[in-house]
């Protein structure tokens, strides 16, 4: 939802610097009140009206943002962008820096715009008081925010972080005895596939190693999978929250913002500027943070594709390797966009992130056919 909203800025008139400042400074119930309008926008359950009742709606056209509102569908990163954000421990990282700042003079004195800055991250990312709590996903019931969304991941992905509490204690969540364990190991099969396909672009003579109806069952089982989480809109409005945090934490470390430099971690990647700052409150990042922060929205934009289901027979298995729409190819489904590029991007830096160099054979996995009619992909 953060990127989403700078880009609309952006396209608005906004410089790209300009955007990005206009919202790590802004007030978090304009933040809050904007996301309760992409929420409504989205409009999970297809219902006449939309899910917001007049009083929500009259809130949050007063916000700062309205004047820029979301396109149709989610408007926000796939959970799996929020994953591997997460999996740096920034989050983590960042609750030390708003404790170092709001307890002492440690860090020294933070000029206006971290001091605004820090009052949005204390609302949007620990619980700061807002009027519309319930955006967190959190209550009485479930009240940490960072395991209801290891519990996501865990669901949705068959992952947890790489690292436990701030305090390196096991992590305690409510772990559901259904969930994707097997997507992983699959995924990166996919990964392979697409890395041999791409390569045979590349290649004017010799064997085809392309496998167009190999990458066309494990895209419809990948997304099968992703699919059935999402029943009934199940986890949106969770993985809108997740997003809304882990985004505005890629915006804090996408550039040396106003927190960086008062931090003193200027430096010239994300990667760079995490370990900075872990350095200045004593908690390290995950040593393949870098790798993480470069893929994370080209991950999303991956795994959007196979939850939509584009990829619907052989036919269209160019949509995940390729740049350009190859020759003598039918028209793509509608909203499908080559991602050869992503793609790419995805299949180095994971393999940097997981140590596994999925350029080379990896163990097949198992691919199920899907039973027909699949469950719906979500909105």
């Amino acid at each position: 939802m953060i990127q989403q909203l700078v880009q609309r800025l952006v396209a608005a008139g906004f410089s790209q610097q300009d955007a990005a400042l206009a919202v790590l400074g802004s007030d978090p119930m304009d933040l809050v009140l904007h996301m309760e309008q992409v929420w409504d926008q989205a409009n999970i359950w297809n219902e006449p009206a939309g899910p917001a009742g007049p009083a929500r709606r009259a809130l949050w056209a007063s916000g700062a943002f309205s004047p820029v509102p979301p396109t149709a569908g989610p408007a926000w990163d796939h959970i799996g962008y929020s994953y591997v954000l997460e999996n740096t421990r920034a989050v983590q990282i960042l609750r030390r820096v708003v404790k170092e700042f709001r307890g002492g003079e440690g860090l020294g004195i933070p000029q206006r715009a971290t001091s605004r800055w820090l009052d949005a991250t204390e609302a949007m990312l620990f619980g700061g008081a807002n009027l519309v709590s319930p955006w967190l996903s959190t209550s009485s019931f479930r009240p940490d925010p960072e395991g209801v969304r290891r519990g996501i991941y865990w669901r949705v992905l068959g992952v947890d972080l790489a690292f436990g509490t701030e305090a390196n204690a096991p992590a305690v969540f409510d772990k559901a005895a259904a969930a994707n364990t097997g997507f992983v190991p699959l995924f990166e099969e996919l990964l392979f596939e697409l890395w041999q396909a791409m390569s045979n672009l590349r290649n004017t003579s010799g064997v085809n190693q392309a496998d167009d109806d190999r990458i066309f069952r494990i895209a419809e089982q990948l997304g099968y999978q992703l699919r059935v989480r999402r029943q009934q809109g199940m986890l949106a409005r969770e993985e809108l929250a997740a997003a809304t945090v882990l985004g505005w934490v890629h915006l804090t470390l996408s550039t040396n913002t106003p927190v960086i430099v008062d931090l003193r971690a200027e430096a010239s990647s994300p990667g760079e500027r995490l370990k900075l700052i872990g350095e200045r409150v004593g908690l390290a990042p995950h040593t393949r943070s870098g790798s993480f922060l470069a893929m994370a929205t080209e991950l999303s934009l991956l795994l959007r594709t196979l939850e939509a289901g584009y990829v619907s027979g052989p036919q269209f298995a160019w949509l995940l390797y390729a740049q350009a729409q190859p020759p003598g190819t039918g028209p793509a489904p509608a909203g499908a966009q080559p991602l050869g590029a992503f793609s790419r991007r995805v299949i180095t830096e994971w393999s940097a992130a997981s140590g596994k160099d999925l350029k080379k054979a990896v163990v097949p996995a198992r691919v199920n056919v899907v039973a027909k009619p699949s469950v719906p992909a979500s909105r």
